[in-house]
């Protein structure tokens, strides 16, 4: 049976949806009105109708209750409706397909709800806004039995978040797809609204929202700049441990506010970040035992006059 959904991908999309078939986990980082999320249900539906296995699972999971099912909900009944045989149930946010396939719109607000799902295939939006434990204590077991795949997509808000930690990951882990579609590089917004929507949010906002800055937004922040372009320079990623040489630690020390442990190998007369550690209101024997926990072997430790 031949179904034609009535949806056209843009040239970046449709490159988008190939690269996507080719990893199970992705992160994507997209410019306000790159068509995200429309890219992401349509995803949704094809893999929902071409699963061979019984009674497959795709789950679409939003911040809260109310912006999944303002942004998503009519996208999905849009494009789904077309499909003979579908049915919807508004109360719970769920579109069942013929084959017994399903899609459910979830909220994140409250990672503990979402326990105990299967799932072949999870798609999380507004990533940067989500509990850090929906991943690593819900949604990967989740997957794991059904080998199911997982993307996350957002716009960045600042370095403390999960989203950021699964790109800065997705970088260094070649099976996970690492994306950033900018409005300057993508043009598919046209300038001159690109220019008034600068005029109106400012430059630290436009650049988050339309440049896919990490840094920009960030109140204080003293080296935004420096570090955006070794982001876009691709000069970030993960070293490993090589245990020929020794660790040394730099410390910053805080109670209230945060310390700071950074993990370096001197190799040559290059710097190697291995490791980072960082937290508050611990004594010093917290981060003496911490440290001892690693399985390091150590050379020197660097800290304030203070320590």
């Amino acid at each position: 049976m031949h179904i034609q959904i009535p949806y056209t991908p843009r040239p970046l999309q449709a490159k988008l949806h190939e690269d996507l078939d080719k990893h199970r986990f992705a992160v994507l980082n997209c410019h306000r009105r790159f068509g995200k999320t429309i890219l992401v249900i349509l995803h949704l539906i094809r893999k929902a109708l071409t699963n061979d296995k019984k009674n497959p699972r795709y789950y679409l999971i939003g911040p809260t209750f109310v912006s999944i099912k303002r942004v998503c909900w009519d996208y999905l009944k849009q494009y789904a409706g077309c499909i003979p045989g579908t049915t919807f149930n508004e109360t719970e946010l769920r579109c069942d397909f013929p084959n017994g396939a399903r899609i459910t719109l979830m909220s994140g607000e409250d990672p503990d709800r979402i326990r105990g799902i299967y799932a072949d295939g999870i798609c999380v939006d507004e990533c940067s806004q989500m509990n850090p434990i929906l991943w690593n204590e819900i949604l990967r077991p989740a997957i794991s039995d059904r080998k199911g795949f997982a993307y996350f997509i957002s716009t960045p808000q600042g370095v403390s978040n999960i989203f950021y930690d699964l790109y800065q990951y997705a970088l260094g882990d070649p099976k996970w797809l690492a994306y950033t579609a900018k409005a300057s590089e993508t043009k598919l917004v046209d300038q001159e609204e690109l220019d008034a929507a600068k005029a109106q949010m400012g430059d630290s906002k436009y650049q988050q929202e339309f440049e896919c800055d990490w840094i920009a937004n960030i109140s204080g922040s003293i080296y935004g700049n420096i570090i955006q372009k070794i982001e876009d320079n691709k000069q970030i990623t993960k070293i490993a441990y090589d245990p020929a040489f020794l660790v040394n630690t730099a410390w910053d020390l805080g109670y209230g506010d945060n310390t700071a442990i950074i993990f370096f190998q001197q190799v040559g007369n290059q710097i190697m970040v291995i490791d980072y550690y960082e937290n508050n209101r611990e004594g010093l024997p917290h981060y003496v035992q911490m440290i001892k926990d690693k399985d390091y072997v150590y050379g020197e430790h660097y800290a304030p006059h203070d320590i």
